[in-house]
């Protein structure tokens, strides 16, 4: 497949490595003397998702005082990881395995955001105009799809449920524009299709445009998609820190999944969105385990689609 940049969104590679020397062990932290953290996340609902979690008080609880930083994508924030700005990020896991492959002393230490296990009701779709020719995904053959960054989670999904359509994904040109960017580009006629997250797919859907692929569910239905990463030497000298930000994050999802409402309410401050597209939109699921099986299937298709050269063990990238 072609790609080229258009309108730069991000940089970088990401995350992960192994284990390494052995962690002392987690003793817990002082709510009464919380510890500064600052954890970059991507746009949209998973910065937002974060946020919550914050606003709510439950990393609070665990000893945390969490900034966060909110980012174009975990390629982007890569780089303030590594130089001590950030002490976690949240980051997609092809992101992830492109920098466990580039040798950084990364590693995966919690899940982030999951795909759907339905068709038509996930939190990412590829868009196109309203009054476009193309209706179905073997219209896209040929045409030109935005990704917030290249050879990232989204031209490699894309890749992947456009093979299972019977789409050579070599015939789309992907490039490059933030995703807000992204639906004024494809009124504009400036690309054929966009690939967005929630809130910018219920945005695009109120200016009439339609989806015609749910890259996450079709490429393989309960993907895990987001992580959160640490260089491999905070995990190991902040074992305590690790496992509080778990707590916060599992505390966070318990909420969301107890009573969406609420986190829907939050939504219109936290992303900036209209009470409406707040309500209506598609939530991503959020859960406690990282997902081994996901991270083989990205690694696989990563290594179908030329984005890494050599296998990465999947299974050394993620922290005890």
């Amino acid at each position: 497949m072609k790609r080229m940049p258009l309108v730069s969104a991000a940089a970088a590679a990401l995350l992960l490595a192994g284990c390494g020397a052995e962690s002392p062990e987690a003793e817990g932290l002082d709510p009464a003397a919380p510890v500064a953290v600052s954890v970059a996340e991507t746009a949209g609902v998973p910065s937002a998702y974060l946020n919550y979690g914050v606003q709510q008080g439950f990393f609070e609880e665990e000893g945390l005082d969490v900034t966060v930083d909110v980012s174009a994508g975990g390629a982007a924030a890569v780089p303030g990881l590594m130089s001590g700005g950030l002490q976690l990020a949240g980051s997609n896991t092809v992101s992830a395995l492109l920098a466990v492959e580039k040798g950084l002393p990364i590693t995966m230490v919690a899940p982030g955001t999951f795909g759907s296990e339905t068709e038509g009701e996930d939190f990412s779709a590829v868009l196109v105009a309203e009054n476009s020719d193309i209706r179905e995904p073997a219209d896209l053959a040929g045409s030109t799809i935005a990704v917030n960054t290249l050879e990232n989670i989204g031209d490699v999904t894309i890749s992947a449920a456009l093979e299972e359509h019977g789409v050579d994904p070599a015939s789309v040109e992907f490039v490059e524009i933030g995703f807000p960017d992204m639906i004024p580009a494809l009124e504009r006629g400036q690309i054929d299709a966009a690939w967005e997250i929630e809130p910018f797919v219920t945005i695009g859907a109120e200016s009439g445009a339609r989806p015609v692929l749910w890259p996450y569910v079709e490429a393989r239905p309960g993907l895990m998609v987001g992580s959160f990463l640490a260089t491999r030497e905070y995990r190991e000298q902040n074992p305590e820190v690790i496992e509080a930000f778990r707590n916060g994050l599992e505390a966070t999802a318990a909420s969301v999944a107890e009573d969406p409402d609420a986190f829907r309410a939050a939504l219109p401050e936290l992303a900036r969105v209209t009470p409406e597209v707040a309500g209506s939109m598609t939530l991503p699921q959020w859960k406690s385990e990282i997902d081994v099986e996901s991270l083989e299937f990205i690694e696989e298709q990563m290594r179908e689609h030329g984005l890494i050269s050599e296998p990465v063990d999947v299974e050394t990238v993620v922290a005890d």
